[in-house]
């Protein structure tokens, strides 16, 4: 399923799969202490996500996306709106994720958990984490560090 897994560094090792969710080849990194079995199992899980998880992570993008518009100052949201109309919304949206990838970390508890991350327009430094536990949305906003096993209320967000 992960194909051509290479060691990346002292912390990575990087594979590939083609997504039908993404419609391109996503890089998958998986921290060296993780057995490719356990990879294997994230990776199955995020390739059979059911329609209904795949529409609210849209839902959950797309009110990232808004929300950062209002975050920003007039003449960024004009640059943005330029890349990724304001509208954006439903599985439109993924096509405004760019180079996105599946992070993979040992588990620290039970269940399957990954994080699928990328860059976007509306929020260039922290871009996006999508952070799922089984068939758990745990988490969509920015990248800040936090892990599919992370105490429920640090996910709280405002939109």
């Amino acid at each position: 399923m992960i194909n051509n897994i290479k060691k990346r560094d002292d912390l990575f090792n990087v594979g590939f799969i083609e997504s039908k969710l993404f419609n391109k080849r996503m890089e998958v990194w998986i921290e060296n202490t993780v057995e490719i079995e356990y990879a294997e199992k994230c990776v199955s899980n995020f390739l059979s996500l059911s329609e209904e998880t795949i529409d609210r992570i849209c839902e959950r993008i797309s009110a990232y996306h808004k929300f950062m518009l209002e975050e920003w100052n007039d003449e960024f949201v004009a640059e943005i709106n330029k890349k990724v109309p304001c509208d954006a919304s439903g599985r439109e949206i993924l096509k405004y994720i760019e180079n996105p990838a599946i992070y993979i970390f040992p588990p620290e508890g039970e269940g399957i958990g990954y994080i699928i991350e990328g860059q976007c327009e509306w929020e260039p430094e922290h871009g996006i984490d999508v952070i799922i536990l089984d068939d758990k949305i745990m988490d969509v906003g920015p990248g800040e560090g936090l892990l599919p096993w992370s105490d429920e209320d640090e996910f709280k967000r405002a939109f």
